[in-house]
């Protein structure tokens, strides 16, 4: 008895290429639902650090608005501090000068020799005076300028001198010099000053008193 043969008539290569089509297909859909899920995984994370990003530059632009306000307020009380110290630096002014006319009357008083008188006094400036007065002699009014110099007055400058009616007109300007410690002392050495000055127009007098009687006695 002769083997049969088997002849397979079904199309089994269409059917291979379909089962081979099926498992690409497969293959695709799933690669691009894992696309999908990586590409919606990557937004997710890049959004995040967007939102990050902008959540910090916001922080910051707040923490620099805060600093220029800051900043703001330093520089308005730097200026109100500015002010109340110039301010309290005029009050200071005021107060060292409060008592300075009277001040300077009196040393002016003290300081005028006899025979010499002050007619007037003009400030220039806040630290400089003219005065200007009358004496009878140039050495009183030598005396006066020697005599000026001291705590109070600095060294004097004569701007002019000129004889009327048989007296001398004078001016001298003279600076004021930063008064500190109490006024007293001031005064103590204006009235040794004032000694001095005494004793030197008695000089003067006995020298010109003794000129007078040698012409005297030589007549005699």
């Amino acid at each position: 008895m002769l083997p049969l043969l088997k002849i397979n008539l079904l199309p089994y290569r269409e059917a291979l290429l379909a089962k081979k089509k099926k498992e690409f297909q497969t293959l695709m859909l799933a690669a691009i639902l894992i696309g999908v899920v990586l590409a919606g995984l990557g937004f997710f994370i890049i959004d995040n650090i967007i939102r990050g990003h902008e959540q910090r530059v916001l922080q910051l632009q707040n923490g620099i608005k805060k600093l220029d306000d800051e900043i703001a307020q330093i520089s308005k009380l730097k200026e109100e501090r500015q002010n109340f110290m110039a301010r309290q630096q005029k009050v200071e002014e005021l107060s060292n000068r409060r008592f300075e006319a009277a001040h300077i009357l009196d040393t002016l008083n003290v300081l005028a020799p006899t025979g010499l008188y002050v007619t007037s006094i003009e400030a220039q400036n806040p630290n400089t005076y003219i005065i200007r007065g009358r004496a009878f002699s140039d050495s009183r009014t030598a005396a006066f300028m020697s005599a000026l110099p001291g705590r109070l007055f600095s060294t004097p400058e004569l701007l002019n001198i000129k004889r009327v009616n048989n007296a001398q007109e004078f001016s001298i300007r003279v600076s004021i010099n930063n008064i500190e410690g109490p006024i007293e002392e001031s005064m103590d050495s204006n009235q040794s000053n004032n000694g001095e000055i005494a004793a030197s127009e008695q000089n003067t007098d006995s020298q010109q008193n003794s000129s007078n009687e040698i012409p005297s006695a030589a007549s005699n």
